[in-house]
């Protein structure tokens, strides 16, 4: 249901923008640092859109990357976790049995032979 409004809100997002730069025709000076040009405000405003979609896309892909590598970080941490419990449950296990294995043979040292 979430990702249905996302698309929804994008068609949305892009209807407007669309309508937005055809209105605006007019040719307008981009001043750049070395540079000056005279372009369509259509394409100007185009292309300020892509370019931010561009900065969208791969800041997002560096957080999913980041979050892969915390996933499985967090997958061997688990791993190894589970190991060193089951190691101690082992251990555990070991010494009761030989708790009971001990007291059984004190016991029957113990009790006098009729």
């Amino acid at each position: 249901m979430k990702n249905q409004w996302q698309v929804i809100l994008g068609i949305l997002l892009v209807l407007f923008i669309a309508i937005f730069a055809v209105i605006n025709v007019d040719s307008v000076e981009v001043n750049f640092l070395f540079a000056k040009a005279e372009w369509p405000l259509v394409l100007v405003i185009l292309g300020s859109v892509l370019i931010g979609c561009l900065i969208i896309f791969f800041l997002n892909i560096a957080k999913v990357r980041s979050g892969n590598k915390q996933i499985k970080q967090l997958k061997e941490e688990k791993t190894e976790l589970t190991r060193k419990l089951a190691a101690a449950e082992a251990m555990h296990g070991k010494k009761s049995t030989i708790d009971v294995g001990e007291k059984e043979t004190k016991e029957a040292n113990e009790k006098p032979n009729l």
